[in-house]
């Protein structure tokens, strides 16, 4: 069926879900963009609504049914279907059944309906994913997940709609009780099996050059599917998928490859995805899916910035190494303005250590770290950026140097030069959404095991703190928090309300924690600053414990992909012999190829999918 007509007679069913009920403006635009192209647009909402979120989507659609969540999205658009009626869906040239899991569009989507329309097709998507054999779910009728066109977007054309084969199937199936079973009775299955049945479908993004190259075009080429196929959409998951993903198919760079090229080439608000995004998911996975850590030269600065917009807050715990960080503040002071805060009982030892002739530093007594933060608090509204770099006693633990490596980490990637000064500026005022800037997380010396997974066992307690205060944000016990342990860090100063505006209960390393949170519950980021002197030492550090761990790791659990090497540490599973085991790998290799090659399809899958059950 070609759609002859200049303008197709469509009806859509767009699926939602959202955990608070709410709608974040990216949905809204998204239909707004769609809907020329509709005559009639169904929005069907897995769970309740907030009020104020029902009348933003009933502004944009023709009809909202709230139906209860479950059957996952296949339940929701069976029900959308049900609801409309096959024979009132079969008037439309085409029915359109997408959902909310991705942003777009960043092309004009008359663009892919135009081209769509020209083809004799039953229906189409806008993406696929290619055939992934065998099964990993080991739950696929055919034993792997054939090529299918992608759930987020399919186009159903009248005559499809109509036929015998459409109708028994969708009244048939049943809405699934878990997403395995989404994909694998469903999604995986649909384009296939009426492809069997002799139906025609396409896709407007054609990936068969990446064939072999990824199973998933859209997760790990989306770059050049943006620039080489125009694609109009961006997966939600793109920024917050398990980072093994990206780790077992790449080496980490699609979602900050495609988001550089969007932000500097097309017209699309990326503002809809970060509001979207700070909202609902997890700040570590989106720190680690968008790279967000920032590499500040301390020779030269990249842009001309105000430094006036800025000052240094300098809480001063110890005075007894004074000198080493008078030597950073002091070269500021002709661009940047600086405070010292210290207790009474220390605050003219440290005037002394900064000597006379500096009228730009300005002194305070302060009990604490939080009365620290409360003054800057007070002082704050005269600038656009805040620094706050801690003087912390050294002499905690033996050796002392691990806490003097830790001061030189915070300072010298903070405000190691001016010119760090003025880049660290430089890159918030051309990161919008960045609210708060870190120095990497320490992890050497006895610091290493203290700081051990992130929350130092104190999760429950910053939890606690969070719920009690309402603060919605999404966080995960086994997601360390993007935090400032040593109290040193950069932050806009508007947001330093809600870091001060209430008062804790809690010791400096809970609010520390807590500061990433409250800066994301504020519609801002974290990201980690590293001056390029120090990163060269990290990349060292880095590379050092990995390799040093690996030669341990492999030597007992065997090398393979880092999950799988993971999942066998968590499981014990300790390899004796590793040539033995080679060896029955190869032996079991030749084993599957002479019984796939040999015996019957439907025969072969069973026989492997109860391996798979017998090894666990």
């Amino acid at each position: 069926m070609i759609i002859k007509e200049e303008k197709a007679n469509r009806c859509g069913i767009f699926l939602y879900y959202d955990k608070d009920g709410l709608v974040d403006d990216y949905v809204i635009y998204l239909l707004e963009s769609l809907n020329p192209f509709l005559n009639y647009l169904l929005v069907v909402c897995n769970g309740p609504l907030k009020e104020d979120a029902y009348t933003k989507l009933e502004k944009v659609s023709s009809e909202v049914l709230i139906r209860e969540n479950e059957g996952f999205d296949v339940g929701g658009y069976r029900e959308g279907i049900f609801h409309l009626g096959l024979d009132r869906l079969a008037q439309y040239d085409e029915t359109i059944m997408f959902n909310y899991t991705f942003y777009g569009p960043l092309y004009p989507f008359s663009e892919m309906f135009n081209k769509m329309n020209q083809l004799d097709l039953d229906f189409w998507g806008i993406t696929k994913h290619h055939k992934v054999d065998p099964d990993p779910f080991m739950a696929n009728r055919y034993g792997y997940l054939p090529e299918h066109i992608q759930s987020h977007f399919l186009v159903l054309r009248s005559e499809f709609i109509k036929s015998k084969d459409y109708i028994e199937f969708i009244t048939n199936l049943k809405n699934p009780q878990s997403y395995i079973e989404s994909i694998c009775e469903y999604e995986s299955i649909f384009t296939k099996y009426f492809a069997d049945l002799g139906y025609n479908w396409d896709v407007y993004v054609n990936t068969d050059e990446y064939e072999g190259y990824a199973f998933c075009p859209i997760m790990f080429y989306l770059k050049d599917l943006i620039i080489d196929k125009r694609c109009p959409i961006v997966k939600r998951r793109s920024f917050f998928t398990d980072y093994y993903d990206f780790m077992l198919n790449t080496c980490g760079e699609p979602t900050i490859e495609a988001y550089d090229y969007i932000q500097e080439n097309l017209a699309y608000d990326l503002d809809l995805v970060w509001d979207n995004l700070l909202r609902l998911e997890n700040m570590a996975e989106i720190s680690r899916a968008m790279h967000l850590n920032y590499m500040l030269s301390d020779s030269e600065s990249e842009d001309e910035v105000e430094c006036s917009k800025a000052a240094i807050f300098c809480y001063v715990e110890d005075y007894m190494h004074m000198n080493k960080y008078v030597k950073y503040i002091i070269p500021l002071l002709s661009e940047i303005d600086a405070f010292v805060l210290a207790s009474s009982k220390i605050i003219e030892d440290v005037k002394k250590a900064f000597g006379d002739g500096h009228n730009k530093i300005r002194y305070y007594a302060v009990d604490n770290y939080f009365d620290a933060l409360n003054l800057v608090k007070e002082k704050a509204s005269d600038y656009h950026y805040v620094c706050m770099m801690k003087v912390a006693e050294l002499e905690q633990a033996q050796p002392y140097s691990n806490y003097d490596s830790w001061q030189y980490r915070d300072w010298e990637n903070l405000i190691g030069t001016k010119y760090v000064v003025r880049n660290v500026i430089s890159t918030f005022e051309y990161n919008h959404k960045l609210g708060l800037l870190i120095p990497p997380i320490p992890n050497h010396g006895d610091i290493f095991p203290k700081i051990a997974d992130g929350w130092m066992g104190r999760y429950d307690e910053v939890d606690r703190i969070l719920h009690q205060h309402n603060i919605n944000v999404n966080i995960k016990k086994e997601d360390e928090p993007l935090a400032p342990f040593g109290g040193s860090f950069w932050i806009r100063s508007d947001l330093l309300q809600s870091v001060c505006g209430h008062e804790w209960e809690c010791d400096e390393k809970v609010l520390m924690m807590l500061l990433p949170f409250l800066v994301q519950y504020n519609g801002a980021y974290t990201g980690v600053g590293y001056s390029n002197k120090y990163a060269s030492i990290e990349v060292t550090n880095q590379d050092y414990m990995m390799r040093e761990l690996n030669k341990v790791v492999f030597e007992k659990y065997g090398p393979n992909y880092h999950k799988i090497v993971v999942q066998r540490i968590k499981n014990d599973e300790v390899i004796r012999n590793q040539e033995l085991e080679r060896i029955q790998q190869r032996f079991l290799s030749k084993i599957n190829i002479a019984l796939k090659r040999w015996l019957p399809k439907k025969m072969y899958y069973w026989i492997e999918r109860c391996y798979i059950r017998l090894k666990g």
